[in-house]
């Protein structure tokens, strides 16, 4: 999920200092400019207490324990919000002894400026969110349509289609359907943010079948998929390039390679596994893959980063292995 840059960060603490201190301003002038040190002492301590305290602790709060979920994350925030209004309400006693702040008269004055700056920050951070995840998948079909077009793979796959023509017309033409269906899929899915699991593996398929056809007994796959977990949603070319790293990167055949894709509660799981020299150590430790290294790969883990209700992990055993945890609705 998407946070506050700290260049925002900061325009956010200054936006709610002026529009605290025009407030005071207004009961400066409302009260015909009397106590002038003590309006502008409450008036700092108000834009402290008021906004820059509870606002800093309760995205530190949220950062740490990692609350993503408004029913989650909007008690935290209105706690941290009540705290600073009980704080202020103390302080401002001392200034002023005849004003006393009960915690309901707290609770309640808090409450709209607490639900308020809330609501602004979830809107906020799910446009950021939303604006980046588009940003993304668009590099990531430009990503795969490159791949796809990329003359490399085109050679490989007419050549491998040449060597059928004579002595397998049939599986020919059954490899060039397939190659026709990953170009058009490609180009489908432009506007589409998820498609079904079974989508996916339908397309994956059929270009597994032309990198079979090239490679033949030096590729191995492995499918293993739950029926209850065909009609989840999952964004597209989520399996792809994962395979694609694998068969790019490997070092011994056949190439070995395991997909899993299972279903539990209220998650989908996807892991893909090979047989390959793993993951270096570094990866490993940051859990991030190196730009640049592994395009297809990196665009994907960065994808998944960026979905409020997606977990992964890099691991080796054996092998790499990258497994996907995956909140997803039905069709």
């Amino acid at each position: 999920m998407q946070q506050l840059t700290r260049k925002e960060y900061f325009i956010a603490l200054g936006g709610l200092a002026f529009l605290s201190a025009s407030i005071t301003f207004v009961d400066w002038w409302q009260r015909g400019q009397s106590g002038i040190s003590e309006a502008l002492l409450a008036g700092g301590i108000a834009i402290v207490l008021l906004f820059w305290l509870p606002l800093s602790v309760a995205l530190f709060s949220l950062k740490k324990l990692k609350l993503h979920k408004t029913v989650q994350a909007l008690p935290v925030w209105l706690l941290c919000f009540y705290f600073g209004y009980r704080f202020w309400g103390f302080t401002l006693s001392l200034i002023y002894p005849s004003m006393q702040l009960g915690w309901l008269d707290t609770f309640f004055m808090s409450l709209p400026w607490a639900v308020g700056t809330y609501v602004i920050y979830r809107a906020y951070i799910t446009y950021k969110t939303l604006q980046a995840e588009r940003l993304l998948r668009k590099q990531a079909e430009l990503n795969q349509l490159k791949q796809t077009l990329h003359p490399h793979f085109l050679f490989n796959s007419l050549n491998t289609l040449s060597a059928f023509i004579v002595a397998d017309p049939q599986k020919a033409e059954q490899l060039t359907q397939d190659l026709a269906s990953v170009l058009r899929h490609s180009l489908d899915t432009d506007n589409q943010a998820t498609i079904s699991l079974k989508h996916e593996l339908l397309v994956l398929q059929k270009w597994l079948n032309i990198e079979q056809a090239r490679l033949g007994d030096d590729l191995r796959i492995g499918l293993n998929v739950d029926d209850d977990a065909l009609n989840w949603q999952l964004p597209p070319f989520l399996l792809q390039p994962l395979i694609e790293n694998s068969i790019k990167h490997a070092r011994q055949l056949p190439i070995t390679i395991a997909i899993n894709c299972t279903t539990s509660e209220d998650k989908l799981y996807l892991r893909v596994s090979d047989n390959g020299p793993g993951f270096p150590d570094e990866i490993l430790r940051t859990q991030e893959h190196r730009s640049g290294i592994g395009v297809g790969l990196t665009t994907t883990l960065q994808r998944l980063r960026l979905l409020g209700n997606a977990e992964y992990q890099l691991m080796n055993n054996h092998g790499a292995v990258i497994s996907i945890a995956l909140e997803a609705e039905h069709d």
